[in-house]
């Protein structure tokens, strides 16, 4: 809540008063204690959790101009650690007039201070910033040169898009899922061939990016690489993959899918049904009624404390779209609703006679 003129122009005379003020008198003594306020403000902010974050930037973005000046002074501070967090509290608070000296800070002498920098202009979601962080993909520190990508991935710089493409191969596996990440989010399919060159990685996770920028920038020519993907051995890129080729309406994915729809990994069978569901494929009836039955621990949510399987839901969800026998499984009801729509679909895959070989295979 934005506090009003007359307690803004208060806070201000107080930290005024901590630097005229005569040390130990009244004055200085409710500065500093105002002061160390907002300090311990800003160490929530920088070391919170999520909503403690958002909550409190905006405490601090309500306490206006004096929280600023406090920031722009730590930003000066000798301590790199200091410098770091008033950067991360600038980009949480989103106030406009936190830009500059953050634009500033993209000049520190050291990486950690620069990377914060970076971080926080992406939170202002500002297009404008990209010609300032585009210097930074080419710097000494994989950490900058990571968050760097990152964000103007976000921004989506396509004006960049060269520069980023050369980051595909950078030596840090972090800055190529990074690039990967930029790549997918701005959409030009001329980085295709780069990005299934990724596919070729030994990394797990550069993969995996590689595999969610092809479905993202949804070119028909990558849907043989992201089949292959389906037996990859990690578990994240075959669930990857399966999500794209549902997402691209790859009709000839149906059978690879319904494999996958029996994957060992729970994630993989839920985003197999999942992508079985969005082609609307009806010889995969008999697969995704199987999976109504599935019993394995998806683990702990956080908006739900345990849930059993997503599996079954994803599943449901894709034979109401197929067989129509409901406009739509009720995904956010209550679970005693969730589990008689369920009951539902089983009492219909009962009732459906298993198809041929010969329909399977078309």
């Amino acid at each position: 809540m934005r506090q009003s003129p007359r307690r803004g122009a208060r806070a201000a005379l107080l930290l005024a008063a901590l630097l005229l003020a005569a040390p130990s008198s009244p004055a200085a003594d409710e500065a500093a204690a105002f002061v160390a306020r907002i300090r311990a403000l800003a160490a929530r902010v920088a070391r919170g959790d999520m909503e403690t974050r958002r909550t409190t930037a905006r405490l601090l973005r309500g306490m206006g101009e004096p929280v600023l000046q406090y920031l722009r002074a730590e930003l000066s501070s000798a301590d790199a650690g200091r410098r770091v967090d008033a950067a991360l509290v600038l980009g949480e608070m989103g106030d406009p007039a936190g830009a500059p000296p953050l634009v500033d800070a993209l000049g520190d002498a050291d990486p950690a201070v620069r990377a914060a920098a970076v971080s926080a202009l992406g939170k202002f979601g500002e297009p404008a910033h990209a010609p300032r962080l585009a210097p930074l993909l080419a710097d000494p520190d994989e950490g900058v040169r990571a968050a760097s990508v990152r964000v103007l991935g976000e921004l989506g710089a396509g004006e960049q898009l060269g520069q980023i493409e050369r980051l595909l191969f950078d030596p840090s596996e972090r800055v190529r899922e990074g690039a990967l990440q930029a790549v997918g989010s701005i959409g030009d399919r001329a980085a295709v061939p780069a990005v299934l060159r990724a596919l070729e990685s030994p990394s797990a996770a550069v993969r995996n990016k590689a595999v969610m920028a092809l479905g993202r920038l949804g070119d028909r020519s990558a849907l043989p690489a992201l089949r292959r993907a389906l037996a990859d051995p990690d578990e994240w890129v075959r669930s990857s993959a399966a999500s794209a080729l549902g997402s691209m309406h790859d009709g000839e994915a149906v059978m690879p899918l319904m494999e996958a729809a029996a994957d060992r990994s729970s994630y993989v069978r839920a985003s197999a049904a999942a992508a079985l569901g969005a082609l609307g494929a009806e010889r995969a009836v008999p697969a995704l009624c199987a999976l109504l039955d599935d019993r394995a621990p998806s683990g702990v949510s956080v908006l739900e404390p345990y849930r059993e399987t997503e599996v079954r839901e994803e599943a449901a969800e894709a034979l109401a779209r197929i067989t129509g026998r409901m406009p739509a499984f009720p995904r956010t009801a209550p679970a005693a609703d969730r589990e008689e729509a369920i009951l539902g679909l089983r009492s219909l895959c009962q009732a459906t006679p298993a198809p041929s070989a010969a329909e399977t295979k078309r």
